[in-house]
């Protein structure tokens, strides 16, 4: 934990860190620039010095200057804060009993030292799988030697041998004997997002041992939060707007060298919810590449439920059996690998195919089961995209549509549903408030945040001193009323409020008798707001 992070932003200014990596022009009390996070041309992108906060108004992000050093770099809040720290000369003060341990030289010589392994004979077996020099140095890949020249490595230039095993390149076995845990394997290091050596990956050549193995967990490696070849990928990934997720690492290998430099592979694990963050944060759509054997389908249909539950949406390449993508590319034949990826199955669409496969539709009760799976997958979607697949899924299992369930609207949806316009008066309101405790102070003792017909979410915002709702309040369309003038917009938005609520009353279901006594208790509100409202 770092103990003077206060400290440390109280020296911030905004402007200094943004225009650091993008240029600001002045624009008033403010500055701005094409936003660097999505494509623009417009300069939708705000910078506040008064508010140290920045705010798009294209893409609707909203950050103060760690949170813009995190997003524009694609660093963790730590490596943010000590990357500016860096820039600014301050130093950081740690809790000894928090601050994580150095393994880089450690792990960056054992890198060196597998590479330098790299004899003739694992070179030419390289080759012959395809991959060219240039792909062998891009990826680092080496050689990882018998357990003995590891040992004597690692003593030779006095490394910890703790913390050689803290960080997975050593372990002990049940009688306490040391030895290396990648042994007489191709190996492929594995690097975070910050280029970060954190772990290894590696693969036989030949034998009965597991094809594959990894790092185990570490300080350093957690497999279920990393995607290989991410930090080569990552700035193609945000320029194009797609993760082209494979099943190991010499795919990522192939892609890279065929052009495809978006694709990233889980490792030895399925798709977790820390990777569908990681690819929710590049605002990317996903493109699962399989194999078309029976692994391949089910880890297909895995990954395309839990994106599509997390909103994320992309499409499903399977390759037939035969067509390995590698092995296409080793052949040259890029050019039928391009056809196949051009065509993807989208990922929900896969998914209700899949599952309405694996059961036989000609029996009443198999098509029974079969409608119950797809209903429970819907459930995880949206509601407005859940209710979109209905007709899909009629067709489908040959049933009425009548028959399919999706979810009804939930407030986790509307808090997701992003609004694309704006009630200028709502907004000047919350914007007053925002200024001071007697402005906020008059509002809340007038009217409650149910009372906001089209931004209940943003003066909920406003409760809450939430950052994003300070950027969309520096739009310049949106004012500051004056005292008197916030009294009488509050009473005109009450006003519209029971307004709306006699529409409801009229269109219910309750009975005569109550319908007429709510109404009346209503006028009379309306009537006594009317009396004091400078119309």
């Amino acid at each position: 934990m770092i103990k003077n992070i206060d400290a440390l932003k109280a020296q911030l200014d905004i402007v200094d860190i943004v225009s650091n990596s993008i240029e600001l022009k002045k624009a008033g009390a403010n500055f701005k620039a094409n936003c660097p996070f999505h494509d623009e041309k417009s300069g939708s992108f705000v910078v506040s010095p008064a508010k140290q906060i920045c705010h798009c108004f294209g893409c609707g992000c909203t950050y103060d200057a760690i949170g813009f050093v995190q997003e524009y770099k694609k660093l963790t809040f730590v490596e943010a804060v000590e990357d500016i720290a860096n820039d600014m000369n301050f130093t950081l003060e740690y809790d000894a009993t928090a601050k994580k341990k150095d393994y880089s030289k450690l792990m960056e010589h054992t890198n060196s030292f597998y590479l330098k392994n790299m004899d003739a004979d694992i070179h030419s077996y390289l080759i012959e799988r395809g991959l060219t020099n240039e792909s062998i140095e891009k990826f680092e890949i080496g050689y990882a030697p018998s357990s003995n020249a590891q040992t004597a490595e690692i003593n030779k230039h006095l490394f910890s041998t703790q913390e050689a095993i803290e960080c997975g390149i050593l372990a002990t076995d049940e009688t306490g004997k040391t030895y290396a845990r990648l042994t007489n394997r191709i190996s492929f290091p594995i690097r975070n997002h910050a280029n970060k050596l954190i772990g290894f990956g590696g693969r036989i050549i030949k034998g009965d041992r597991a094809k594959y193995i990894n790092s185990p967990q570490t300080q350093l490696f957690d497999k279920s939060r990393q995607l290989y070849g991410y930090n080569l990928a990552k700035e193609h990934i945000y320029k194009k707007g797609t993760f082209t997720i494979t099943e190991g690492y010499l795919d990522v290998v192939m892609f890279h060298q065929a052009g495809i430099q978006t694709a990233v592979a889980t490792m030895g694990t399925a798709l977790t919810e820390l990777h569908c963050n990681i690819i929710k944060k590049a605002h990317a759509k996903a493109l699962l590449c399989f194999d078309g054997d029976k692994a391949g389908i089910n880890a297909a249909l895995k990954a395309s439920k839990l994106l599509s539950s997390h909103g994320i949406f992309g499409g499903v390449v399977i390759f037939p059996e035969g067509k390995d993508p590698a092995d296409m590319v080793k052949s040259g034949n890029t050019k039928e690998l391009f056809e196949l990826m051009k065509k993807p199955t989208p990922l929900i669409d896969f998914t209700l195919n899949t599952i309405a496969n694996s059961f036989n539709l000609n029996k009443p009760d198999e098509k029974e089961k079969a409608l119950r799976e797809i209903e429970a997958f819907l459930k995880t979607l949206s509601p407005v995209v859940a209710d979109e697949y209905k007709d899909y899924t009629a067709k489908l299992l040959q049933i009425n549509i009548n028959h399919i369930h999706t979810p009804k609207e939930t407030q986790h949806y509307e808090k997701n549903n992003q609004r694309t316009t704006v009630n200028l008066s709502e907004m000047n309101i919350i914007k007053t408030a925002n200024e001071n405790e007697t402005n906020l102070n008059a509002v809340l003792d007038l009217i409650d945040g149910s009372m906001f017909l089209y931004h209940a979410k943003e003066f909920e915002m406003l409760l809450h001193k939430d950052i994003e709702l300070q950027g969309l309040l520096l739009r310049e369309d949106i004012k500051v009323y004056s005292y008197d003038e916030l009294l009488q917009e509050v009473s005109i938005l009450k006003y519209k409020y029971y307004e709306s609520e006699l529409k409801k009353l009229l269109n219910s279901n309750q009975s005569y008798e109550r319908v007429s006594f709510e109404m009346k208790k209503i006028k009379l509100k309306m009537l006594d707001l009317k009396k004091g409202m400078k119309r």
